[in-house]
């Protein structure tokens, strides 16, 4: 009888305990599921955070000014030209609401890039335009942000290395040239995905 109520004990035990029970944790804190296989959303805060810094750091907006207020900086293409599918929205949105929230620069989506707010956008520029009497004008952004994230893959003795390179560039729209450019690596290494410390 006692090693029935043992064994019916353990298994009890057995069935509620789990490796590890979900919680909450910080991007950016390394405590997040490491894969060498796809972007995690730490590699994006890490990107964003360098990218920042690099920006913030420059000279790029030195002097830009409008007659409006601060220039407009308009979201180019950034291309995710890895094996992983994810969205690189990721990245740029992290980094135009920093840019958004320190008053350096306005924001705008390049038509056609966006969806359907870009056409709520659009028409909303022609119904004021309508009202003032006037034609609509195109909006015309003094910078433009685009980019790319590349993606290098090596192993060797049953150890996997991924590496994201992470690119961006900003142009001013009137001369062409790139007023600013980051690139960032994260690298990733080990023989298989793991929690972080």
């Amino acid at each position: 009888m006692k090693k029935l109520l043992l064994s019916a004990a353990l298994l009890s035990l057995a069935g509620c305990s789990s490796p590890r029970d979900a919680g909450y944790i910080e991007a950016n804190d390394g405590s997040g599921i490491v894969s060498l296989d796809s972007v995690n959303v730490q590699d994006f805060a890490l990107a964003a955070d360098t990218m920042l810094k690099s920006l913030y750091d420059s000279p790029a907006f030195v002097g830009a000014k409008r007659s409006d207020g601060s220039p407009v900086l308009m979201v180019g293409r950034v291309t995710n030209d890895t094996g992983s599918n994810f969205d690189t929205s990721q990245l740029v949105k992290k980094m135009t609401v920093s840019l958004t929230k320190s008053g350096k620069v306005r924001v705008a989506k390049a038509i056609g890039f966006g969806g359907p707010e870009d056409q709520a956008a659009a028409e909303a520029r022609k119904s004021q335009a309508a009202v003032a009497g006037e034609s609509a004008k195109p909006l015309i952004p003094d910078y433009t942000l685009s980019g790319k994230i590349l993606e290098n893959r090596a192993a060797a003795r049953g150890v996997q290395q991924t590496s994201y390179i992470f690119q961006l560039s900003l142009t001013e729209v009137k001369t062409g040239l790139a007023v600013w450019e980051e690139e960032k690596t994260i690298t990733k290494q080990g023989s298989r995905n793991s929690i972080g410390f």
